[in-house]
């Protein structure tokens, strides 16, 4: 079952960088024209999203380590901004990006967070398993 914590683990960073490379046009256009994303005070949330994201991968990249608080530390703000934005969305107050085919994108990150949480959530509880099974 090692074999599926390791499968689930490589979703989760190539699902990261996915999205990465997705957010990161987004971000550099904020940073040159200002409008791209919302602000959550001075910082636009597309930067905070990226940063999260980035953590995220790291966390599942360093899988002989147990770095679960660095993916909890960055699942909790894209969680938490997607399902405001997609609050927002479906009151009648666009504030998401949109893609290309007219989604707004914190529909996207919502469903993108939550799947992550989920199979790193998997992840880390098989490894676990495994250890205290080689232990007994």
């Amino acid at each position: 079952m090692i074999w599926f914590s390791h499968f689930l683990r490589i979703g989760v960073v190539v699902v990261c960088l996915v999205v990465l490379s997705g957010i990161v046009p987004i971000s550099l256009a904020q940073l040159r024209t200002g409008d791209a994303c919302p602000n959550l005070g001075p910082i636009p949330a597309c930067y905070i999203v990226s940063v999260c994201y980035g953590g995220m991968a790291v966390a599942a990249v360093v899988w002989w380590r147990n770095l679960s608080w660095l993916f909890f530390l960055g699942v909790t703000p894209v969680l938490i901004l997607a399902a405001t934005g997609t609050t927002l969305e479906l009151a009648g107050r666009p504030t998401c990006p949109v893609s290309d085919a007219g989604v707004p994108l914190c529909f996207v990150s919502l469903a993108v967070g939550c799947g992550l949480l989920l199979a790193f959530f998997i992840a880390v509880s098989l490894e676990k398993n495994t250890r205290r099974r080689q232990i007994s």
